[in-house]
């Protein structure tokens, strides 16, 4: 199964490129344009989280880890300024207003780079590779409270309606468990190393609350959703954005078993393996409503229940 799914991904992920590549090549002015946008700036973080958790699968490969490392990087350079410049020019009410749970994919991709960082850091040896993976993971916690902070603000002095409660909240959740996941990586680099073991025994604790942490939204985010439910009953049915559930489900499984394995707690790899049957189902469901939402979009028949305001990007 592990196998299977890994040349899924890889084959996902370059038709993912090449489907990017054919819209650049047809509009290559409306990335650009669209960009100056803070939600378009930071969903495109999304390359980056995608090459840094595909470096980690293949992580005892090293030139693919290298190759994904360096995509992965250059993405990240590229989109920080761009994204800061983009979060700068808008009013801090007009920041809280609109803020939700994908511009969390600025930490996670910076988490992500932490693992790979940590995991070069196992290859090489080099301890400049352990100095970026902890600097990623500390800017990654710092980018998520600063998110997190501005949701909360939004929860606490807006209105909430239903149609706010969007699949991409769930990264509330797995943000923190990438951070974990990160952490595990790290700790491992600085035993591979046999250098700062205090601060190889201090990541102990530190994984462990972020795991808490990242449990502690589970039944927050189920009770948000039962909630969305109860007052929009008419609101399942496939959009993209139910992709953003499914990576955090994903993400949690992963961490968990590493987070298992690194502290010695063999009672959370039964917790890894149902939360992956959860995320797997749940993968399962959203790729058959995308087949039936594409071939009703290609066939010309509207796919019933659907509505613009469902779910839309803001």
């Amino acid at each position: 199964m592990d196998g299977v799914l890994a040349v899924l991904a890889v084959l996902v992920f370059v038709l993912l490129r090449l489907i990017g590549l054919l819209r650049l090549i047809a509009a290559p002015a409306a990335p650009f344009s669209k960009a100056r946008e803070p939600d378009v700036a930071l969903r495109l973080f999304t390359f980056v989280a995608a090459c840094a958790v595909l470096g980690a699968r293949f992580h005892s490969h090293r030139s693919v880890t290298w190759l994904l490392a360096t995509a992965a990087t250059v993405a990240w350079l590229i989109l920080v300024p761009l994204a800061v410049g983009d979060v700068r020019s808008r009013p801090r009410a007009d920041l809280r207003e609109h803020v939700h749970g994908a511009w969390l994919l600025s930490s996670v991709a910076t988490a992500g780079l932490a693992i790979t960082a940590a995991d070069l850091a196992t290859h090489t040896q080099w301890r400049g590779c352990v100095v970026l993976s902890t600097a990623g993971l500390v800017l990654s916690l710092v980018l998520y409270l600063v998110t997190a902070w501005l949701i909360g603000r939004r929860v606490v002095t807006t209105p909430i309606a239903a149609n706010d409660v969007t699949p991409d909240t769930w990264i509330l959740m797995g943000a923190l468990a990438i951070n974990a996941l990160a952490g595990v990586r790290l700790r491992g680099a600085l035993k591979s190393q046999a250098v700062w073991t205090w601060f190889a025994d201090a990541m102990h604790p530190a994984i462990l609350v972020l795991w808490v942490g990242a449990s502690a939204w589970i039944p927050v985010l189920l009770s948000a959703e039962i909630w969305r439910l109860y007052r929009r009953p008419d609101s399942v049915h496939f959009a993209g954005v139910w992709w953003s559930a499914v990576f955090p489900l994903g993400m949690y499984s992963t961490a968990t078993q590493a987070t298992a394995q690194a502290l010695h707690l063999s009672v959370l790899t039964a917790v890894s393996l149902v939360v992956f049957w959860v995320g797997f189902s749940l993968w399962v469901l959203v790729a058959a409503g995308f087949v039936h939402s594409t071939v009703r979009a290609v066939s010309g028949s509207p796919c019933p229940g659907v509505t613009s305001h469902q779910f839309r990007g803001r």
